[in-house]
């Protein structure tokens, strides 16, 4: 296997899950590889560029950190080059703002995730994943995804936009469909990616306009009256600071809760570990899933003026995509990377990201990760995989869409 021989531009090459063969030949032979774009997505008439993958953690770190350099705003986060309209939409996310505008916007909402107040929610969490499993652990099987895995981060961060619990599935549909664009089984034939986008922003205003006339203190409300040097919030900017919650809240924690379900059953002897003293072991187990199965496989910098990345020259306006499942598994910072081992020390795992981008509902996710496996584990000891679950095509989420469990 040669550098360039798996296009990482496409998500086919994520349907079976993480390339780690290649990824492995990438960090030992070039581990800021050029990528060719030879993948053309149907919904995309953009030209697409080639770009440098970034597969060692340490030069990773070395990118996240500097937003200066590689910046977020320039070229949007996401692998497909866009054309300016569509860029505008994209700067307008806290995702894709780079300093000093990211600092300024993100703390318009910051509180809502200090860990005091990730604390206080933690009684709420607790009830809340009690109840998923309430519902389902007289039945001894079902379809994971949907009827556990996606109800807590769903609940939970409607509840902190301030999302009515009646379209709470439509959120999540919507949700689905943003991310699994490129997946047949996700994507909506009748609409196109920014049909969905349009639905989703006309909510968005919407709830936005309900809470200018009646403040409350949830998330949009925060955001929709907020300022930054005197000026409020744009419509264009709230429009996709909703779609970055209703992703970031409800795609990630609730695949990595599949994922963890996942390794586990792959993994009996690490699975009997952790039922051994689950109180002592599930923090680890969370932190080496994180490791194993990021639910974000990669983001995108673009460079704002020429530098060196571990000995390759890099141009301006250049793209580099960091690979975190790849990252994730660097020898130089574990040892026996592919084994799944809850006993390890896991924490310096990218999942979160790092630097000014660091995910804001970090602890808010493994509070979650937290109370829904430690329900799952301590009420439904003897849960099982059955069959293959199904993966998402897609190089940004790591989705599972189906997973059948017996226990």
């Amino acid at each position: 296997m040669r550098p360039g021989d798996i296009d990482l531009s496409d998500p086919g090459a994520f349907a079976q899950g993480f390339p780690h063969d290649y990824f492995d030949m990438l960090r030992a032979q070039d581990p800021v590889s050029w990528n060719e774009s030879r993948f053309v997505s149907p919904d995309h008439d953009v030209e697409q560029r080639g770009f440098y993958s970034v597969t060692r953690h340490a030069d990773v770190v070395a990118v996240s950190r500097n937003p200066e350099v590689f910046s977020s705003a320039k070229g949007g986060v996401q692998i497909l080059d866009r054309d300016e309209e569509g860029l505008q939409h994209v700067r307008a996310m806290l995702l894709s703002m780079d300093p000093p505008e990211h600092v300024d916007y993100r703390h318009l909402v910051n509180r809502g995730f200090t860990p005091r107040q990730v604390q206080a929610l933690r009684p709420r969490i607790r009830s809340a994943a009690a109840a998923i499993i309430d519902n389902v652990v007289d039945r001894g099987e079902g379809e994971f995804v949907t009827e556990v895995a996606m109800h807590l981060p769903m609940l939970l961060i409607c509840e902190l936009m301030g999302v009515p619990t009646a379209d709470q599935q439509k959120i999540f549909d919507w949700s689905n469909q943003l991310v699994g664009f490129d997946d047949p089984g996700y994507s909506d034939p009748e609409a196109s990616p920014m049909d969905v986008a349009m639905r989703v922003w006309m909510y968005a205003h919407e709830l936005a306009e309900e809470k200018r006339r009646h403040p409350d203190d949830t998330l949009i409300s925060q955001y929709a009256n907020g300022e930054v040097d005197g000026q409020v919030t744009t419509e264009m900017q709230l429009n996709n600071f909703f779609v970055l919650l209703a992703i970031a809240g409800n795609e990630t924690t609730r695949n990595a809760t599949s994922h963890a379900i996942r390794l586990l059953h792959e993994n009996p002897d690490q699975k009997a570990l952790l039922l051994s003293d689950i109180d002592r072991y599930l923090p680890g187990t969370i932190d080496e899933v994180l490791r194993c199965s990021p639910p974000v496989i990669s983001f995108r910098r673009t460079l704002t003026q020429p530098a060196t990345l571990n000995g390759v020259e890099l141009a301006e306006g250049d793209k580099v995509v960091m690979w975190y499942p790849s990252a994730n598994r660097d020898e130089d910072v574990w040892t026996d990377v592919h084994r799944f081992d809850i006993t390890r020390d896991s924490t310096k795992h990218l999942t979160f990201g790092i630097g000014e981008h660091f995910c804001l509902g970090a602890g808010l996710a493994k509070m979650q990760l937290n109370c829904i496996l430690g329900e799952i584990m301590k009420r439904m000891p003897n849960i099982a995989v059955v069959g293959e679950p199904a993966l998402l095509r897609s190089n940004l989420v790591a989705g599972i869409k189906t997973m059948n469990v017996t226990w």
